[in-house]
């Protein structure tokens, strides 16, 4: 078997069509089939039904599927990994995370003390089952996620199934964001009931989070199932929050009141609170790229 045969199996897979994978690998169909036909020799198996439409994978082409897609992943990564290493003498880091206002800062601080010309630094902002994923697959070396106290059950059961390990930064505890068309933007805290009129706005962007979100605003006495707007752009939900009289609910780290006419204001309940903290691999030791880059976050963070 040669790794091209599974690349060629995957995009046959994506686009459930011999000629048009074929145009997208720039080789021609017949020597496609035939790479495709090996395969299935090679390993026994039935990985597609041709029909007049196309082709449609097997019960067995789809836990091929699964198999082939993760060995072209770690392959890519591997190659990835020892294309970076070959620039020697370089600063190389990789983070995946939440959302911070005060991540800018601290890559500029990073910044300044690497002075070195071959710098390669790359940051995603993401939603958390993303981050696991990244830092999981070796895309990042760490990832900064915060989770409420009543996802922490979920997600570190998901976390050592993937053999990450979550290190704890600080404790933060629950805001409402708030527009001047709130009636409450002046208010110095925020009891659940008070919101019970206006309409809140969801940030989803993870199925983990859908599931335990409504949960935890039950919890906390909010009315919110025939009033809530479900969106995944903060800077949607931003605008939205300055046009009208809706509020989010959010960590106090998130700090999108820097945004003029927007405010953070604690909730009065604080039995539900945010962790916010960093992951890694479990069995591999930080770089120095990654340890400089949580030292200044954590000085950051507790300058807050």
């Amino acid at each position: 078997m040669q790794i091209n045969q599974l690349r060629y199996f995957i995009e046959v897979a994506r686009t459930g069509s011999m000629n048009q994978a074929a145009s997208n690998l720039f080789i021609s169909q017949p020597n496609l089939s035939k790479a495709i036909v090996n395969l299935e020799e090679e390993f026994k198996i039935k990985v597609f039904d041709r029909t007049n439409r196309g082709v449609k994978l097997t019960k067995e082409g789809k836990d091929f599927l699964t198999y082939a897609t993760y060995i072209i992943n770690q392959i890519d990564n591997l190659e990835k990994i020892y294309s970076d290493l070959s620039q020697e003498n370089g600063f190389k880091l990789e983070v995946s995370s939440m959302k911070l206002y005060t991540l800018g800062i601290v890559l500029s601080e990073v910044y300044k003390k690497v002075n070195n010309k071959k710098i390669k630094i790359s940051l995603k902002e993401t939603h958390k089952e993303k981050i696991i994923e990244d830092v999981s697959t070796m895309k990042s070396e760490i990832g900064i996620i915060a989770l409420s106290n009543m996802q922490e059950r979920v997600f570190k059961g998901v976390l050592e199934n993937r053999d990450l390990e979550f290190n704890p930064i600080c404790k933060d505890k629950i805001y409402i964001y708030i527009g001047k068309n709130n009636p409450l933007y002046d208010n110095d805290v925020i009891k659940p009931e008070e919101l019970n009129e206006f309409i809140c706005v969801h940030l989803v962007e993870e199925p983990i989070n859908a599931l335990t979100y409504s949960v935890e605003l039950d919890l906390l006495g909010f009315s919110h199932k025939d009033r809530a707007i479900y969106l995944n752009d903060k800077e949607t939900i931003t605008q939205f929050v300055l046009e009208t009289n809706a509020y989010v609910i959010a960590s106090g780290f998130n700090k999108i009141e820097k945004v003029s006419g927007i405010r953070a204001i604690p909730l009065e309940d604080d039995s539900v609170y945010f962790t916010v903290g960093w992951i890694k691999r479990r069995k591999e030791e930080l770089s120095d790229e990654a340890k400089l880059f949580l030292e200044i976050l954590l000085e950051n963070m507790r300058n807050m």
